[in-house]
């Protein structure tokens, strides 16, 4: 590759900061979390009257035969059985009984039986048993569960943060791009295409818009071309940013990592080592991991202002 960069803007002198959403946690989900931690703790003891999330044992009585029963078990409030014989029984004691008129006609209901819910609290017992690495508390698994709901928003933020600072780092760079470089870049891109599509019996370049539909975002082949011309300038220079930070990084990218990705990439898509290789030339996989790097570094940047 003839192409080279000349001069770098320097990432940290961009202002991210108000390009990012403030991370707001969201408690009612922590919460949940916390529940499903006492899950496998949940006890049942015989009681009195029925609370949403009990076991209520009714005999019913009715003309329609679907609600005639000697002896039902349902857990109120569950949606499982009949809502509305669900919602009639909270609150219910041993005993007592209750009509309801239903589209179905006048059931009566009377509870013979009620076993509680009883949920214990978190405990720190119940988080060891979890086996997270210096996870050893209830006060450290909301900070675990915290952390996640953190990196979950940050992905979700990072998309056009990381755009717009890639874009403002290679304007304000400087670059000798080699139209030859560039060509190169574009037909490896048409070459894997055209490889992906004949793997599914499809010919590239005679293909339709209903052919291309949920593939590649374009109608036709020219259109693809045209995407990838445009696209590849930024290609090429992110791979070129890519391999100017490696340089003091320590990023590298060889023959191991490209064996271990293409043994991912057969598994995920369920096809051959052999098509997958095809499909993925070590070239192709070498510039795609250093133009990826480049926004590796620039994630890394970003990460320290969420």
């Amino acid at each position: 590759m003839r192409s080279r960069i000349l001069q770098v803007k320097d990432y940290r002198e961009v202002d991210v900061k108000p390009l990012l959403k403030p991370f707001m946690p969201d408690e009612a989900a922590l919460e949940a979390e916390l529940k499903r931690l006492t899950n496998p703790y949940v006890r049942w003891e015989t009681g009195e009257s029925v609370s949403a999330g009990d076991q209520a044992v009714c005999r019913l009585v009715s003309d329609c035969p679907r609600f005639n029963k000697e002896n039902v078990r349902f857990v109120a409030g569950s949606g499982m059985f009949h809502k509305e014989l669900e919602a009639l029984a909270i609150g219910m004691k041993a005993g007592e009984a209750r009509e309801a008129e239903l589209p179905e006609g006048r059931v009566s209901v009377t509870l013979t039986g009620v076993m509680n819910r009883v949920v214990p609290e978190p405990s720190d017992g119940m988080v060891k048993k979890l086996g997270l690495e210096g996870v050893e508390t209830v006060a450290d698994y909301r900070a675990y569960l915290l952390a996640q709901q953190k990196e979950a928003a940050f992905q979700d933020a990072l998309y056009e943060p990381q755009k717009r600072l890639m874009a403002e780092v290679i304007a304000g760079s400087e670059f000798v791009l080699c139209k030859e470089d560039w060509a190169a870049v574009v037909n490896r891109e048409l070459d894997r295409c055209r490889t992906l599509c004949r793997q599914e019996g499809m010919v590239l370049e005679e293909m339709t818009p209903e052919q291309f539909r949920g593939r590649i975002p374009v109608k036709s082949y020219h259109e693809l071309v045209a995407m990838l011309q445009y696209d590849s300038w930024d290609s090429l220079c992110r791979c070129l940013l890519g391999r100017w930070y490696a340089q003091t990084d320590g990023f590298q990218a060889g023959e191991a990592d490209y064996d271990a990705f293409i043994a991912d990439y057969a598994a995920t898509w369920h096809i051959s080592v052999e098509n997958a290789r095809e499909a993925n030339p070590y070239e192709t996989f070498i510039f795609n991991e250093y133009a990826g790097h480049a926004y590796t570094v620039l994630k890394q940047y970003i990460r320290k202002f969420y």
